[in-house]
């Protein structure tokens, strides 16, 4: 088992890597959480259809009374709704706010569960298990939780640091193709902002004509080291800035166009990786078009993507959908917007007031109906 320590002014909080999760999960709760008395845990549906047998014997063996809440699977459902119907159900649990609540599923289920744990009872122990390559590389670290909040995403949330992570990098074998590619996205958003060696080992693992090439990445030893990687780099970030007021920006790469694409398609259909792809080549396409690096540069990167199969191109869809969610994204003030560009590989800049123009035309580069 591999430890990283998370540092925060909130609070520090460990972060277990395991292949062994019926084993080590429960042993874990009973010495990290010693004053608790009960335990919730949130899934969805289509992960406890996988993982039910292998949920009911570590929870027992967590030696505390526990309940589970299974809601339906999709990013349509992190929202006020859900959440509400999740309160109703640990008041009918009686859970108090040394109780612990767990999120076992992907970035959705860790937004919602973080997010009802950061408000009932003004805050309640959390654990995340992320069961999705997304999850245990980028959003079960670093306190950000949130829902959407009419059709725009993550606009309603806050900042509450887990209390305890626990990844078990097995279960990203039960993930499909689609899923796969959602959480590589963010894995190269990794290696083109901060790690040049994270691409690198993703080329070298990845054997390119073969179709099922990414179920043998996930299951290579290369890959493990990037989860490792990814995370060692995230806690590092986080520690620099909890808040996400500066350098922590950095790691909106990509996702500043990429929200507005997934709240353009209404959060269906559009993975968050996917969607993160497509923006990180936008944010390219603005870099280039202002100035501050070739389009070598983005030719090195397609050659990434079509290898991974991470998509490029935006499916066919009206602009004016993707441009109007602009002005909500929260890195954007009333009057100035901010996009994280860059000047090369590992070398990325902050800038402010990009023309509506640079925007625009970099966008339609990479739709399929502006061809």
């Amino acid at each position: 088992m591999r430890i990283i320590t998370a540092k925060t002014k909130t609070r520090n909080y460990p972060i277990y890597i395991s292949q062994k999760f019926t084993e080590h999960f429960p042993l874990l709760v009973r010495k990290n959480f010693k004053g608790s008395e009960k335990m919730v845990l949130v899934t969805n549906d289509k992960v406890f259809g996988i993982y039910e047998a292998k949920l009911n014997k570590a929870l027992k063996k967590c030696s505390l009374p526990y309940e589970k809440i299974v809601i339906k699977d999709g990013e349509e459902y992190k929202n006020l709704k859900m959440a509400d119907y999740i309160f109703e159900k640990l008041v009918d649990y009686n859970i108090h706010r040394n109780d612990i609540i767990v999120g076992f599923g992907g970035g959705v289920i860790g937004d919602l569960t973080g997010f009802v744990a950061s408000t009932y009872q003004r805050g309640t122990k959390l654990i995340h298990c992320p069961t999705t390559i997304i999850g245990q590389v980028d959003s079960s670290i670093g306190g950000k939780v949130a829902i959407n909040y009419r059709g725009v995403k993550n606009i309603v949330g806050n900042f509450y640091q887990p209390h305890m992570i626990f990844m078990d990098p097995t279960f990203n074998q039960t993930l499909d193709e689609k899923q796969i590619i959602n959480g590589l996205g963010e894995i190269v958003k990794y290696g083109i902002v901060f790690k040049k060696k994270i691409l690198d080992n993703l080329l070298q693992a990845v054997e390119y004509k073969k179709e099922d090439r990414l179920f043998k990445l996930i299951r290579s030893e290369i890959f493990q080291e990037v989860i490792y990687a990814c995370c060692s780099i995230k806690a590092a970030v986080v520690k620099k800035d909890e808040f996400d007021i500066s350098y922590r920006n950095l790691l909106n790469f990509g996702h500043t166009i990429g929200h507005c694409i997934e709240s353009a398609f209404e959060f269906k259909g559009m993975s968050h990786g996917e969607a993160v792809c497509e923006g990180m080549m936008i944010a390219i396409d603005i870099s280039i078009s202002m100035g501050l690096c070739k389009k070598e540069l983005k030719d090195r990167i397609i050659v990434l993507y079509e290898k991974l199969k991470l998509p490029y191109r935006i499916p066919e869809i009206d602009l004016d959908k993707i441009i109007c969610v602009l002005k909500y994204d929260k890195k954007f003030k009333t009057a100035q917007n901010k996009f994280v560009l860059l000047k090369g590989i590992n070398r990325p800049i902050f800038l402010y007031d990009v023309s509506r123009r640079v925007i625009i035309d970099s966008i339609k580069k990479s739709m399929y109906n502006y061809i």
